[in-house]
Parts: C-alpha cells; sequence; structure tokens
C-alpha cells in the first residue's frame, strides 16, 4: 500500500543521489533556493513497504493567484514508474488531507514524465487541465559526452564542428571558469541585454543569484564566462549533479568570432573531466524559425544529442478561485 509523508533531510537527497534524475529541479538545493525567496517547501517522500519516490513541491503567492507547483516531479525508482498514475493520486490526497492547498488555488505540474498520450487522457479524466504557460520545460535536448573527443565533434554538424575547430585555434577568445558570487553580475547584465533583445521576461535577478550561491557553495555550479580582449560577450551557468551538468541559465551579446562554441565546448569537456555522462542543455522549442527560441534552439542541437519530451504543463484547481488564473493568462501569454 502506497502513503505519502514528510522524509527526513538526508533521506532525500539519498534517494535523489541513488536515482539521478534528468532534472535537478526536484534537488534539495533546489528547494532552498526557494527557501531563501520565502516561498512554501513540502518535501514529500513515497512509501510501498520502501522508499520508492520523492516529489518537492513549492508554494507560490502571486498577483494572478497562488499555486502550488511540482517542478520536473516525482522521482520515481523505475519499476515504479509504470504506477505513476496512482502516485499522482496519492500525492493529490494526501495535499487536500493535509491541507497543503489551504492557501493555494491550484496545483501546476511539470511531471518528469515522458510524453504518452494515453497518460495524458488519463491525468485530465482525473481533474487534471492543460495550463495556458508552461512553468518550467516542458522538455531537454541531452548530449552523452562519455565519449572521445572525436566521436563528440563528429556528432556536431559540419557547422558547428568548423566553428569549434576554428574557435580552439583562436586564443585572443578567452574562457574563464569560476564560482566568485561577484562575478554573477557580468552574467545578470549580459542576461538583461538579452532579455531586451528577445523581448522576455527575465528570472528574477535574486532567484538567479541565490542559485548560483546554494549550488557553488555545495560544489555544483560553475559560472563560465567568454571574453575577448577583457570584454564579455557569452556567459552560463552550469549546474552539476550526479552524473549531469545542465545548462540552466545562459546569456551573450552578438559578435562575430566563434566565441560560444568555445564556451560550450569547454563546458563539454569539462564535465566529462569531472566524471559527467550527459550535458542536459535544458529546453527548445519545437516551433519554427518565428519563436524567438528558434537560434538558440538551433544552437544547442548542432552539438547533436537526443530530444526527450515530457508531458505538458499541467493544473489541478482547488478552488474556482484558479479560472480567474486561467483566463488571465490564456489571454497574456499568447505566444
Amino acid at each position: 500500500m502506497i502513503k505519502i509523508k514528510e522524509i527526513e533531510a538526508e533521506e532525500y537527497k539519498n534517494f535523489i543521489k541513488e536515482i539521478k534524475p534528468i532534472s535537478f529541479l526536484q534537488n534539495f538545493e533546489w528547494g532552498e533556493v526557494e527557501k531563501e525567496l520565502k516561498r512554501e517547501v513540502f518535501r514529500l517522500g513515497i512509501y510501498e513497504n520502501e522508499l520508492i519516490g520523492v516529489c518537492q513541491i513549492i508554494g507560490y503567492k502571486a498577483k494572478r493567484g497562488n499555486f502550488l507547483a511540482i517542478h520536473h516531479g516525482p522521482i520515481l525508482k523505475d519499476e515504479y514508474k509504470e504506477n505513476f498514475l496512482v502516485i499522482i493520486e496519492h500525492i493529490l490526497s494526501y495535499i487536500k488531507t493535509e491541507k497543503i492547498n489551504k492557501n493555494y488555488n491550484f496545483l501546476r505540474a511539470n511531471f518528469l514524465f515522458e510524453f504518452n498520450e494515453n497518460i495524458l487522457k488519463k491525468l485530465l479524466k482525473l481533474g487534471f487541465k492543460v495550463a495556458p504557460r508552461l512553468l518550467v520545460t516542458e522538455n531537454f535536448w541531452i548530449k552523452e559526452i562519455y565519449k572521445s573527443e572525436e566521436e563528440l565533434l563528429n556528432e556536431c554538424t559540419n557547422h558547428h564542428k568548423k566553428l569549434i575547430l576554428e574557435s580552439l585555434e583562436r586564443d585572443y577568445i578567452e574562457i574563464e571558469k569560476t564560482k566568485d558570487l561577484n562575478k554573477i553580475e557580468i552574467f545578470l547584465s549580459l542576461y538583461k541585454d538579452l532579455s531586451k533583445n528577445k523581448k522576455f521576461v527575465p528570472y528574477p535577478d535574486e532567484l538567479i543569484k541565490k542559485e548560483f550561491e546554494i549550488f557553488s557553495k555545495n560544489d555544483k555550479a560553475l559560472l563560465y564566462l567568454g571574453k575577448i580582449e577583457n570584454k564579455y560577450y557569452s556567459s552560463a551557468i552550469i549546474i552539476f549533479d550526479s552524473d549531469t551538468a545542465f545548462y540552466h541559465h545562459g546569456a551573450s551579446i552578438s559578435v562575430k568570432e566563434p566565441i560560444n562554441y568555445k564556451l560550450h565546448w569547454t563546458i563539454i569537456n569539462d564535465s566529462k573531466s569531472l566524471g559527467c555522462k550527459y550535458y542536459n542543455m535544458w529546453g527548445i522549442t519545437e516551433k519554427g524559425p518565428e519563436h524567438p527560441w528558434y537560434g538558440l534552439t538551433q544552437f544547442k542541437k548542432g552539438f547533436g544529442g537526443k530530444l526527450i519530451k515530457l508531458l505538458p504543463t499541467l493544473d489541478y484547481p482547488f478552488s474556482i478561485k484558479y479560472y480567474i488564473t486561467y483566463i488571465f493568462e490564456k489571454f497574456k501569454y499568447l505566444v
């Protein structure tokens, strides 16, 4: 019989370390980032005689409506993934029974479960609705990096391979890597310029700072910076966890030099030397050239790899107030 209850920190951390999920957003450190931003964090253990899964739920207070969120969870042992729907029902029941939802209008979930039409239909029958906007990425672009340098290069497109090799010959293109918290301001400056050019709402500075501070303190984050003649043009915040390097935040300004290619090739080789097996370049768009992230998508895909597509973002209403949020978001986020 499946039981849900609060879980101790060490048991939670050890389970994540054992399972090695393809996202780090259920990790203990991410919950600590959210706590620093004054959000409620609920860490649940899922048991059936033994611990079979964990789920971290975050409580957000927002003008458009308070909500609970599951970022890329729950994390389950492989042999229990066939019980995914039953486990989700138990999580919903626990949320209601323990009145976790008392101050929140709905649950928004990006489940860490590969897209499956049949599973999606059953979730909709349970009362979930396809959300009007995503919460976190609904897919990943992942490159296997436990290979020789020649193999890694040959997986790239001819265009990428050419520019990577050219960038390596240009010593004046310098790549820094650091855990210096002060240098996060360089990233934020590039990020702010990028958000203006691409017309998107950036993550808050405070979230990015706290994320880098908490993960780097545990030797799980590095800031990569690309520069030419002491001017910074490119940057990436890389999270390291288990056997994966995650490209979570990136920013650059336009320059003719192949600085971004050298930056990410350096990250790939550094990650490999640290024992990582995968480079998770995070999300891509599946839309065409009109989408603002189409260029970034082509850049990521050019390094080679594969797409892992998850279930879409889903909402589970707890209150009639949810529909105010739904209508607001439906018309505000049309792209």
